[in-house]
């Protein structure tokens, strides 16, 4: 299903030409504005009232820190805070533009975005919407009896719940989880603000992936910060979204607020070589993105150029770069007095173009409002938000019994019925044969189960490098393509922040991604992407979102690979709650448990053995079954050592076994299976019954998966054993290529059973 036939240079001389990339090209004021009918006078004053919020959450923000305002006695202020003070036009600006329909993501300067987002959200509700908002006041300590309009009472338990977060109470957005830098609210599409640099590209990427494969009519701005146009995920996240083999651009802005500085970093002169941000745009498709740079001290011109984005993506012609230029007064933090590494004189100059002083002054030229009226609307913005920081300081705190609340969702996809059930494919699946004892490979299961999944739940979509055409570099997933067609299977570019940054914000927003690496080894490409986003999301949001996404990786070793093709680093992933991880040792496993992964509402972190996957086992045709996570499985039973063996090493285990039953030593092995959720009970059970116990897996010794295994052991069976659990890993060295190395290096048969031996004399 070869997709286009690349030919030779044939020694043609060309020039290539870009597109021009403008500069300001709108620079409206608010009377050219009225005249056109682009926007009413009320929408106006709403805009400014956004800007006025912004900025007096910033001022009451910075008024808790220095102790200006105490809300209730003996306040200390806690957390990381970074205001935007100076930059409200390009903020709410960008936010008026914008639909409650649409989704957005945002960086850890995103009070303005969180409260522009709600607040125009909110002017689109019908009345019944807004009493739903209101449905959980009561339970958030909020009263409604003194507001005239329910919409007056949203926006303020609006700007409440944003307070709360910040102060990390339980009414909060995310109940307190995630504080001023993680605010989101999914009612009105915010995908969350984040405070890795450049953390949102990848989910924002991803969450229009979907908006595209389900047909929405609806888009994604992706708010960054300069900082994180020079991080490799911007390039990895517009590189995936800029894909020829998308049949439509993906509904996708881009939005850069240049505020000249990525800390004391100065973006131009210092750490990048270019002027303007938006020609980073020429890089990734003909249209360079219909990249642009623009005012964002102006609210109008960002409004315009955002509102024109978005009729781009809703065409298909997504997606687009915008760079607003504007500037922060203060400094990147409390910390910072921003004085060392900018002067006086430019932020002076800045200020000369306040974009809130700008508009109240245009306002007062059209006759919208007068001077006196603008400044009584600040007045009143800056009451309200003292008056709802003091309500938000006295609600409570979350409770220290639900400290695991969000960690994990309880539910699954298993139920679902015929509704997601695909109609239509565009070859039917090959039945994979059984050899005469019922046995196929474990790669065979591996397709077994995508097909089978894909066919059940519409949902699944498979993408990663090389799983097309080519099925994987194993080819684990050959014939899906035929099946189901490039919409729903695809390949990448060996972008692995991508793979897994997109895989999670298309599971946020209603599709359920299994997404692979080549290598297990390239997870630490991507490690902010699995530790950082998919782990921490639903627990960070308070709950509100759950993460349905399975990620496939392989384990090399006993290949020649060496160092970067032949590491097993499970315990590098485990290690982040909120991430299940699992370890099948076995074909019937492998299908089994990747059914259940793919139907979990949590990440999935799905490790597959190179070695498993060419060995055999009875997996029964045309049986829908899935295999609990957290369940481990008694391989072997004997009643001398209890051996928990992981992946490819329970067969290796299994031979050494066999060598010590003619020595009358009987072996129970265990293959756990999972390791999030890790079933102790059964290793505890066995290692009671033999006394001694050894946990046998191919990575390093150091920090291995092993050891939290051992402590488990040892604190559910201590007073029943006879000697200290014992560890046989790969040694603390990089897997060498040279293959008498390779082989000493990893367990063989022959080095567990020695250790096993050891194990009985002790």
């Amino acid at each position: 299903m070869k997709a286009i036939n690349v030919t030779p240079c044939k020694h043609e001389e060309r020039k290539l030409t870009f597109p021009e990339i403008p500069v300001n090209r709108y620079n409206p004021n608010l009377k050219s504005e009225l005249d056109k009918k682009l926007i009413t006078k009320d929408f106006a004053v709403q805009i400014l009232r956004a800007m006025l919020y912004q900025r007096a959450f910033e001022f009451t923000v910075r008024d808790l820190e220095n102790k200006s305002l105490v809300p209730v006695e003996g306040y200390v202020f806690r957390g990381s805070t970074h205001l935007s003070y100076g930059e409200e036009a390009a903020q709410c600006g960008a936010m008026s533009a914008l639909k409650k329909t649409d989704y957005i993501t945002a960086t850890h300067r995103s009070h303005g975005h969180c409260i522009a987002k709600g607040f125009f959200a909110y002017l689109e509700m019908s009345e019944g919407e807004l009493e739903a908002v209101l449905s959980t006041a009561s339970k958030n300590e909020f009263s409604t009896k003194a507001y005239g309009t329910t919409l007056d009472a949203v926006v303020d338990y609006h700007i409440y719940r944003m307070m709360a977060e910040v102060l990390g109470k339980e009414a909060g957005y995310c109940r307190g989880r995630g504080g001023g830098m993680h605010v989101a609210d999914f009612s009105v599409g915010n995908l969350g603000a984040n405070a890795i640099v450049g953390g949102g590209l990848g989910i924002a990427t991803g969450a229009a992936l979907a908006v595209a494969k389900k047909q929405e009519e609806r888009v994604v701005l992706c708010a960054i910060g300069d900082g994180a146009m020079n991080n490799g995920i911007a390039h990895e996240a517009m590189n995936f979204a800029s894909m020829a083999q998308f049949e439509h651009g993906l509904p996708i802005i881009y939005y850069v607020e240049n505020n000249q500085y990525g800390y004391t970093g100065q973006q131009k002169g210092e750490v990048t070589g270019i002027e303007f941000l938006s020609q980073r745009g020429l890089g990734y498709n003909p249209q360079a993105m219909h990249a642009e740079t623009i005012c964002g001290m102006n609210a109008l011109s960002v409004r315009e150029s955002v509102g024109r984005a978005r009729e781009l993506c809703l065409r298909g012609e997504g997606p687009v770069l915008i760079e607003a230029n504007t500037y922060r007064y203060w400094g990147h933090n409390f910390k910072d007095k921003g004085t060392l590494y900018r002067t006086e004189e430019e932020k002076e100059e800045w200020k000369n173009h306040d974009p809130v002083e700008w508009f109240k002054k245009e306002l007062t030229e059209c006759g919208v409002m007068t001077a006196d009226e603008t400044e009584a609307e600040w007045t009143r913005a800056y009451e309200k938000l003292h008056e709802m920081t003091k309500k938000a300081a006295k609600s409570k705190d979350p409770k220290v019994k639900d400290i695991m609340f969000g960690v994990y969702a309880d539910t699954t996809s298993d139920g679902i019925g015929e509704e997601y059930r695909t109609k239509k494919l565009l070859k039917k699946p090959r039945r994979i044969p059984r050899d005469s004892e019922g046995k196929i490979l474990a790669r065979h299961a591996v397709l077994e189960a995508l097909t089978e999944e894909m066919i059940r739940d519409k949902r699944v979509c498979v993408w990663g490098e090389d799983i097309a055409e080519q099925g994987g570099a194993y080819q684990a997933t050959l014939g899906l393509l035929d099946i189901f067609g490039r919409d729903r299977v695809f390949n990448t570019a060996i972008s692995e922040s991508a793979i897994i940054g997109t895989g999670i914000g298309a599971s946020m927003v209603g599709l359920r991604p299994v997404v692979e690496l080549m290598y297990i080894d390239f997870v630490l490409q991507a490690m902010d992407q699995v530790g950082n986003q998919a782990a921490k999301a639903r627990f960070m949001f308070g709950g509100q979102s759950t993460v349905p996404l399975t990620i496939r990786a392989t384990v090399g070793g006993g290949k020649g690979y060496a160092g970067q093709h032949a590491q097993s680093v499970e315990a590098v992933i485990a290690h982040f709650p909120g991430i299940k991880v699992v370890m099948p040792s076995n074909a019937y496993d492998m299908k089994g448990l990747l059914k259940t992964a793919i139907r979990d509402d949590n990440p999935v972190f799905f490790i597959e053995h190179q070695m498993v996957y060419l060995e055999k086992a009875v997996v029964p045709a045309d049986e829908d079954y899935t295999i609990p996570f957290g369940k481990a499985r008694v391989v072997r039973e004997g009643k001398d050592v209890t051996v928990v063996a992981l992946s490819n090493m329970v067969s290796r285990t299994l031979e050494a076994a066999k060598m010590l039953q003619s020595e009358g030593i009987l072996v129970e092995v265990i293959d756990p299976r999972t390791l999030v959720p890790l079933d102790v009970k059964t290793m505890a059970e066995s290692v009671k019954k033999t006394g001694r116990a050894v946990v046998v897996l191919q990575a390093y010794y150091t920090g291995s998966f092993a050891s939290h295994i051992s402590h488990e052991i040892s604190q559910a069976s201590f007073k029943n054993m006879k000697a200290p659990v014992r560890i046989v890993s790969s040694y603390d060295i990089t897997p060498p290529m040279a293959h008498p190395l390779e082989v000493e290096n990893m367990p063989s048969p022959e080095r567990i059973a020695r250790n096993i031996r050891e194990i009985m004399s002790e």
